[in-house]
C-alpha cells in the first residue's frame, strides 16, 4: 500500500491528551509542586533532592536518584535503569495491565546535566584546573542528556521534566538580544524548545488582593521579548486560555488538570454538540422520506 494513502484528514483524527512538558523557573518558583497537578498515577524521580515538599501527596510515587557524591556518575546510571525499566514496563504493557503510571516527572533537568557531566568525566581522566571539565567532556554530557529526555519522551504516558532558566545573550545584527533559556550545555539550550510541546515559565509573584499582599503563583505559556522561548501547543492560536494561568494549589482542579479541562472539555463538547446535531438531522431526514 503506498506510504501517502496513510495520510488522514486533521479533522478526523482523534486528539489524545499527552502532555509532553517542560517547566522552567527560579527555585521557588512551584515547578516540581505545580508538576503534580497532572491527572492520575505518577512517578516523580528526583534528581534535585528537593522532594520533602510533595510529603502526604495522593497518587504520587518519589522516586531519589541523587549522590551525595558529586565526583562518581552513580546518580546517572541509576538514571539509565530507572529509564530502562520504565521502558520494558512499557513494552510488556496490556490493556489488562497497563503501563502503571499515567504522568513521570523528571525533577529536574538542570540536576541532570550536571550528574550527565559526572558520568561524562569518567571517560577521559584529562581535566581541567581543579578537576573541572574540559571541553572534550560536553560532547559526551550533551549526547547523554539530550538521548535520556528523547527517548523519555516515547513513554506512554504524560511526562513533565523541570528545569531552571538563565538570561543568555545573542548576537544579532541589530545588537545583543536577551532572551531566558534553559540554564544546560551549550546548543541544548536552544533544542530543549522542539523536543516539548508544552513549555512554560513558573514564577512566584507578590500581588495584593483584599488589601493584603499574598504570594500567587503563576504560569506564562506563551513566548513574547525576552520570554520567546515558551509555548503551548495545548492552547491552540490563544483560544483556550489567556495568561498567566494562576496556580491555586487550593482550589482543585489547578495547573495542568485545569488546562487539559479547557482544551479537551471544550473539545469534547463541541464533538457531542456535532454529534447531536448531526443525528438530529439524519432523524429529520428519514422522517421527511417516511412522510412522503
Amino acid at each position: 500500500m503506498p506510504i501517502l494513502s496513510e495520510a488522514k484528514g486533521a479533522q478526523s483524527l482523534s486528539v489524545a491528551p499527552r502532555i509532553k512538558a517542560f517547566l522552567a523557573g527560579d527555585s521557588g518558583s512551584g515547578k516540581t509542586t505545580s508538576a503534580c497537578s497532572i491527572p492520575g498515577k505518577k512517578l516523580l524521580i528526583d534528581f534535585d533532592n528537593r522532594a520533602d515538599s510533595l510529603v502526604g501527596l495522593a497518587d504520587l510515587d518519589i522516586l531519589p536518584c541523587h549522590e551525595a557524591d558529586s565526583k562518581l556518575p552513580k546518580a546517572w546510571e541509576r538514571a539509565l535503569a530507572i529509564k530502562t525499566e520504565l521502558h520494558a514496563l512499557a513494552r510488556k504493557a496490556t490493556p489488562e495491565a497497563p503501563f502503571p503510571y499515567e504522568a513521570i516527572i523528571f525533577d529536574g533537568l538542570t540536576s541532570m546535566g550536571r550528574i550527565a557531566m559526572n558520568w561524562s568525566l569518567l571517560l577521559d581522566p584529562k581535566k581541567g584546573l581543579g578537576g573541572s571539565p574540559a571541553q572534550h567532556h560536553y560532547g559526551p554530557q550533551m549526547n547523554q542528556l539530550a538521548d535520556y529526555v528523547l527517548t523519555a519522551l516515547t513513554l506512554p504516558c504524560h511526562i513533565i521534566f523541570t528545569g531552571h532558566i538563565e538570561l543568555f545573550e545573542e548576537q544579532t545584527d541589530e545588537g545583543t538580544r536577551h532572551i531566558f533559556l534553559p540554564k544546560i550545555t551549550g546548543k541544548l539550550k536552544t533544542e530543549v524548545a522542539n523536543w516539548f510541546n508544552e513549555c512554560y515559565l513558573c514564577r512566584r509573584v507578590s500581588v495584593e488582593r483584599d488589601g493584603k499582599r499574598i504570594t500567587e503563583h503563576h504560569w506564562y505559556t506563551s513566548g513574547r521579548d525576552k520570554l520567546r522561548f515558551f509555548k503551548s501547543s495545548l492552547n491552540q492560536l490563544g483560544k483556550f486560555w489567556t495568561d498567566p494561568i494562576i496556580i491555586d494549589f487550593d482550589q482543585q482542579p489547578t495547573g495542568f488538570a485545569k488546562l487539559l479541562e479547557l482544551r479537551f472539555g471544550k473539545e469534547g463538547e463541541k464533538k457531542e454538540e456535532k454529534k447531536e446535531a448531526n443525528q438530529l438531522t439524519n432523524l429529520a431526514a428519514k422522517t421527511s422520506k417516511l412522510a412522503n
